[in-house]
């Protein structure tokens, strides 16, 4: 049974933990499957005299008073160990779930979309290369079905040390916000180059900024998608900013093959590693490299929480394109389950 299933016949009193957009999609769900709701507070910070959706914002402990026995709905990410921790200590007092809803697309992960997607998944099990990445998908799925947080804490990575990274690599960062993973790449490795890319112009200007005392690295802002032409994106907050129809900003797109065949001279003695966050785009990213895949077999972290279909689309994409990689899957601390990756490693 489905959270969302779970959720119709639970008599409990329901309240949402947190506001903002996770919370309005989850609103969204419950209201079309026709699923009460009691109230919603949110941390102490964060309360004021306010409404959301037309229900007061309260604290927890006004909540605990007025539904002693209230099931509790985990409505925004974090990896904060602060908020983790009053996580537990509500658990403790009441059931907390997790409602799986995605940061793109509507494809929710229920029952029927895995009962639709099951043989892929199967596929995908078949071709992890170790236990921990069987564990990491078995429970993330059951999780994205349930949304028992447990799952989650049960297989946590504490890093994704998987596969050696040489001193002579071209380390090509994909979505790189504000700079925050060059320089964590930067403080753990050597490199001959960096290649980094984000489409939206004020965390370029950040990035640019962040990144400016490094040597040896080439700046873009530009969208990375399947092809090059001019795009519309959103520009939501933070790494928000993602390809889409309705988007009122228009950016410069470009392909990885297109980024690669630029570096080909250097590719010859460096190892290429990518790294992608790209709000979505990552199946049409791949799409874009596929000369690079089959030609220079490089080393891929390539996030898998914006789509329900990530868990099967991506790895399935690439071992389509070059069968000769061995899979991990990990997911780090973190509710829900957007720290996740799949590595794929040659």
């Amino acid at each position: 049974m489905d959270i969302w299933t779970r959720l119709k016949s639970d008599s409990r009193p329901i309240v949402l933990y947190g506001t903002g957009n996770g919370a309005d999609r989850v609103i969204d769900i419950l209201e079309r499957e026709n699923i009460k709701i009691s109230g919603i507070f949110s941390s102490a910070a964060f309360v004021r005299e306010r409404f959301f959706r037309g229900i007061k914002v309260t604290d927890y402990e006004t909540c605990k008073r007025e539904f002693p026995d209230m099931l509790v709905l985990m409505c925004f990410g974090s990896g904060r160990a602060e908020v983790l921790e009053n996580v537990r200590k509500i658990s403790e007092e009441n059931e907390i779930l997790a409602p799986d809803v995605p940061v793109y697309g509507d494809n929710i992960f229920n029952t029927d979309f895995y009962n639709c997607h099951k043989e892929e998944l199967q596929k995908v099990r078949s071709a992890l290369s170790d236990d921990i990445s069987v564990k990491t998908l078995d429970n993330l799925i059951e999780f994205k079905l349930t949304g028992k947080i447990n799952l989650l804490f049960e297989c946590e990575a504490d890093n994704n040390d998987i596969a050696d990274i040489p001193e002579k690599c071209v380390y090509l960062d994909l979505g790189a916000y504000n700079g925050d993973t060059v320089l964590e790449f930067t403080k753990k490795h050597k490199y001959s180059k960096i290649i980094a890319v984000e489409p939206d112009k004020r965390n370029f200007r950040k990035l640019t900024e962040n990144t400016s005392h490094l040597s040896d690295i080439t700046l873009i802002n530009a969208l990375i998608s399947d092809s090059d032409n001019t795009v519309f994106f959103d520009t939501g907050k933070g790494r928000g900013a993602h390809e889409s129809d309705k988007g009122k900003t228009q950016v410069e797109a470009v392909s990885i093959d297109t980024i690669i065949k630029k570096e080909k001279t250097t590719l010859k003695n460096d190892k290429l590693i990518i790294k992608f966050d790209v709000e979505g785009n990552e199946l049409k990213a791949l799409r874009g490299a596929k000369d690079t895949i089959k030609e220079f077999s490089p080393l891929m972290f390539i996030s898998c929480y914006h789509r329900s279909e990530d868990y099967f689309t991506l790895p399935l994409k690439v071992l389509g394109i070059n069968p000769h990689y061995k899979i991990y899957m990990r997911h780090y601390k973190g509710i829900p389950a957007w720290e996740t990756e799949f590595i794929f490693v040659p």
